[in-house]
């Protein structure tokens, strides 16, 4: 197959959790768009934890907030955020409960308690801290995301309660928080927008992920790819399982594929 754009997942993909990205990772990509093959970043990340990211490979296009938000060099063409009302639900159960949260708009984010052990866990090896949300924040705003921070079990409640929304476990076991978005929004759906702008097929493409919020990705387009370290699931959904990121997987997978040397 005549690949045209390869689709790259940040943490655990191209990015192994709490390192840097590699010299070899970064040469793959450098390849690729030696060859005139696009290469894209979709992430679950807010753009501001992106862009450093994003500009030390040298790419332009992206897909935020698990497809939410995407742009094309660098200029929004799409966004999704979340609608008020289903805001309201969530805002008032996570009260009702005690379980904080944080609010992700386009240019800030907020958590709406900065002293619950939860909050402070989520973020204890980050160097990014949220500050504190205003009561109205999450109505004056638009939010694309939100981190739901509560025990697995708890989090199943709130799917119950609110089909409305997606919410996704940070890792299968131990993590405290879990990503938030619309339930009909996912990273398909931001890269469906870019393929467009980019006049690029699905399956003339090529996409990498690690985690559970990438299997819509991995099913959408013609080449899946799924990381060593990703569950069984998302495996199963790949068509092509790689080796991990701290293995240079990426690399791996595109030389597997012919597309590096």
């Amino acid at each position: 197959m005549n690949y045209k754009a390869v689709i790259l997942d940040i943490d655990g993909t191209i990015l192994p959790h709490g390192k840097t990205l590699s010299y070899a990772t970064k040469d793959a990509i450098e390849q690729l768009k030696a060859k005139n093959i696009t290469v894209a970043i979709a992430t679950g990340r807010a753009p501001y934890f992106s862009w450093p990211i994003i500009e030390e490979i040298g790419v332009d296009s992206a897909v935020f907030f698990n497809g939410s938000l995407a742009y094309h060099e660098k200029n929004e063409i799409y966004q999704n955020s979340i609608d008020k009302l289903v805001l309201e639900k969530l805002h008032g159960l996570s009260l009702e409960y005690q379980h904080p949260l944080t609010f992700l708009s386009n240019q800030t984010f907020k958590a709406s308690d900065l002293m619950h052990p939860y909050i402070i866990e989520s973020y204890q090896h980050d160097d990014w801290k949220p500050e504190l949300a205003s009561p109205k924040f999450w109505l004056e705003e638009d939010i694309f995301q939100l981190f739901l921070h509560c025990d697995v079990e708890e989090e199943r409640f709130y799917q119950t309660m609110i089909p409305e929304l997606d919410f996704r476990r940070w890792t299968s076991t131990g993590a405290k928080a879990c990503d938030v978005n619309m339930a009909k929004s996912n990273k398909s759906v931001g890269i469906t927008k870019l393929l467009e702008r980019l006049g690029i097929a699905p399956d003339e493409t090529v996409a990498f992920g690690d985690g559970m919020n990438d299997i819509e990705m991995l099913s959408l387009v013609g080449m899946g790819v799924a990381m060593g370290s990703a569950q069984e699931e998302l495996k199963q959904a790949a068509n092509m399982v790689t080796l991990t990121a701290e293995e240079d997987g990426v690399r791996h997978g595109l030389e597997r594929l012919g597309l590096i040397s």
